[in-house]
């Protein structure tokens, strides 16, 4: 249950009682309630945290407390209630509200690259920082292969398609009808709005090859406009650690809940935090002093589109970010627990594994070695599997399982199935692992909804929806009590099965020689 999508579902008694209603006809087990959002604020009476008074123009009931009502409800229906923290975000940079705006000491620094493309003429723009974002009035941007979807032109675009070094197309925003323009996989998308589409008209022509210099810039993460929304503090700042730890103790010793969920529980992304408290740290981490920040980390190539150039401390520099993760998450198992032992704590990170660690998490099994090139040898002890009961992976993709794929002819690696096998792997019965779906997915197609909740099943311990905003707006509750037409007990509330299948694993392999 999202917080900022459910705020006002769930703002009141009857709109709570009436969800978990629906939810015990369904033969849910377990219902994650979102008690702090992403923008820092709380849905809970709480003395640390600020509470959540108003969202998009709606005034949230002052005094009420959702924590307390889903614990009163699930327990009348035998349902768990876990409380979700989103736990580095204290801002949302879209409402520009957050705790973050009163503490802008705690924000995390992002590392981008502004760029200075030169035409053929000679003619240069200096465009705006980041990619994949914009453009604002007379901005010029890039967009790279990892935007999923087209870019849209209005009539005051323009957009320049670049393939390898070439330019391939110049297209006018005002005299097409083209809707969404894709980035071609081998290059990217220069995008102009106002002076900026006029400067790329004029100066580009098809057939061109462009050149770029490139400087690197560190923004205040709620400056960065390659941060749109989440204003993340830096993971690494004891006095965010200890914000965060006096919540979750908080949770713990005052609300009767059957778990925590850490989500968010990360970095931004592979930009941050360059600030000089994370470079100290990591320089009396690695005993060694730096001679060039942030390049000894990585650089930007001068061309939009292309990978990072990784610099001299690159690997060391993710292990770090991993352990301080890790270390941070050790001390919130240590507060839960010695207030609430048999709290259960779970957490929800994204499936994709081998290119998780952007984001400053290892998610997988200490002894999960699957020996990616950018990492060090070392990196497998910063998993935090074993810290947890349960972990969801978000395996968000719409197509159900390998079979499936391979009749459509399109990747295997992007199903349910495949994601779900991933996640099970590297956590490696360190925790019960519930392949996540992202309901969006399926939107108009039931069936495959269906076959996506089946292979979750199939291929993990068990499912996560995400979100209750969509079961709602498709009515898909027939499906789940369809199903899941007897009730079942989640895996992690079953005691010592944890221990037992990893005791027989263990059995297992002193019985079989070899790996």
């Amino acid at each position: 249950m999202d917080a900022s999508a459910n705020v006002q579902r769930l703002a009141s008694p009857e709109g709570v009682s009436a969800m978990f209603e629906k939810c015990r006809k369904a033969n849910v087990n377990s219902v994650v309630v979102d008690v702090k959002a992403l923008s820092g604020h709380v849905l809970y009476n709480s003395r640390v945290a600020p509470k959540l008074k108003e969202w998009k123009g709606f005034r949230y009931p002052e005094g009420y407390d959702l924590l307390l009502q889903t614990m009163l409800e699930g327990r009348r229906r035998g349902i768990k209630v876990h409380a979700a923290i989103n736990c580095f975000s204290e801002a949302h940079k879209l409402l520009k509200t957050g705790p973050l705006y009163q503490k802008p000491e705690w924000q995390a620094i992002v590392y981008d690259v502004r760029r200075t493309v030169t035409a053929p003429d000679g003619a240069s723009w200096t465009m705006a920082v980041g990619e994949n974002v914009g453009p604002d009035k007379d901005e010029v941007v890039a967009y790279n292969a990892k935007w999923a979807g087209g870019k849209a032109l209005g009539p005051n675009d323009a957009a320049v398609m670049v393939q390898g070094d070439v330019v391939t197309a110049v297209i006018d925003g005002g005299l097409t009808e083209l809707g969404s323009i894709g980035v071609p996989a081998d290059g990217y998308l220069l995008v102009g709005r106002g002076t900026g589409a006029t400067w790329l008209l004029e100066h580009i022509a098809v057939g061109q090859a462009l050149k770029y210099t490139a400087t690197e810039a560190l923004q205040p993460i709620l400056e960065a406009p390659s941060e749109p929304v989440g204003g993340f503090v830096n993971p690494a700042n004891p006095e965010c650690r200890e914000y965060l730890l006096k919540i979750v103790r908080e949770l713990a010793d005052s609300y009767a809940i059957d778990g925590i969920v850490f989500d968010r529980m990360r970095y931004s992304s592979i930009r941050t935090d360059f600030s000089p408290l994370s470079r100290r740290l990591f320089e009396e981490s690695i005993g060694e002093k730096l001679e060039r920040w942030p390049q000894d980390i990585f650089s930007y190539d001068p061309a939009p589109g292309r990978p990072l150039i990784q610099g001299r401390y690159f690997k060391q520099w993710l292990e770090w970010r991993a352990q301080i993760i890790r270390d941070w998450l050790d001390k919130a198992r240590e507060a839960a627990l010695a207030v609430r032992p048999n709290l259960t704590l779970g957490v929800y990170v994204g499936s994709w594994y081998p290119s998780y660690y952007t984001v400053g998490v290892n998610w997988g099994a200490d002894d999960y070695k699957p020996g990616y090139d950018w990492m060090t040898s070392t990196y497998p002890a910063t998993g935090y599997a074993g810290k947890l009961h349960w972990i969801t992976t978000g395996c968000y993709y719409p197509v159900a399982t390998r079979d499936d794929a391979r009749q459509l002819g399109l990747p295997e690696d992007e199903t349910v199935q495949a994601a779900a096998e991933t996640s099970v792997r590297a956590v490696n019965d360190r925790a019960f692992v519930y392949a996540g779906l992202y309901l969006l997915d399926y939107q108009g197609k039931p069936d495959e909804f269906r076959k996506a909740v089946q292979s979750a099943v199939d291929h993990s311990q068990g499912v996560m929806l995400f979100d209750l905003v969509y079961l709602e707006d498709y009515d898909w509750w027939n499906i789940l009590s369809e199903t899941f037409a007897s009730p079942r007990r989640a895996p992690h509330d079953v005691p010592g099965l944890q221990e037992a299948i990893q005791q027989t694993k263990r059995a297992l392999r002193a019985a079989v020689p070899g790996p």
